[in-house]
């Protein structure tokens, strides 16, 4: 069973923003978007579990302060949080793939669970933490340090451990 990650595009570019009036405290700013296709499920030993294969499909909201200096630097930091995501997209594939129940309904509601722990529990206070150790990209060592865990994690999916061992 593989269920992957495809995040459309893999790398940021100044295009891929919305220009907004303002952002509260920031330049820029990154959400995102996770698309996890509705498929059948299936049996396995009478107990439900997801689509063998699929894809988590993952892209960006992201949006510019107008008037903003749309830098390199800036541009590479919201890398680093879409990166997040994928990273965060890969995890949520890991345990989809482990997920099961009994019934339709309880696999439903564990699916559910799965997504919004991924979604809110685990991915918000990781980047929370990056941008607070980054100082938004201000800091360049702490910039760095992410950086460098962050393609550390990327080089390993979709085996890595655990994305919030980022945040230590």
């Amino acid at each position: 069973m593989a269920i992957t990650v495809s995040p459309n595009p893999r790398t940021l570019q100044w295009s891929n923003f919305r220009e907004v009036p303002s952002l509260p405290d920031e330049d820029a700013h990154i959400d995102i978007n996770f698309s996890v296709p509705n498929r059948p499920f299936r049996s396995v030993d009478g107990r439900f579990r997801m689509a063998e294969t699929f894809q988590i499909g993952i892209s960006p909201v992201a949006t510019v302060r107008r008037g903003a200096s749309q830098t390199g630097a800036l541009l590479s930091h919201e890398q680093g949080h879409y990166d997040i995501g994928i990273l965060v997209g890969h995890a949520m594939a890991r345990d989809f793939m482990a997920l099961e129940a009994a019934t339709v309904g309880e696999l439903t509601t564990a699916i559910t669970n799965c997504f919004n722990r991924h979604r809110q529990t685990l991915m918000a206070p990781i980047q929370h933490k990056y941008d607070l150790d980054t100082g938004h990209s201000q800091i360049s060592a702490q910039q760095q340090r992410w950086d460098r865990l962050i393609r550390q994690c990327l080089a390993s999916t979709p085996t890595c451990d655990r994305i919030d061992n980022l945040a230590l």
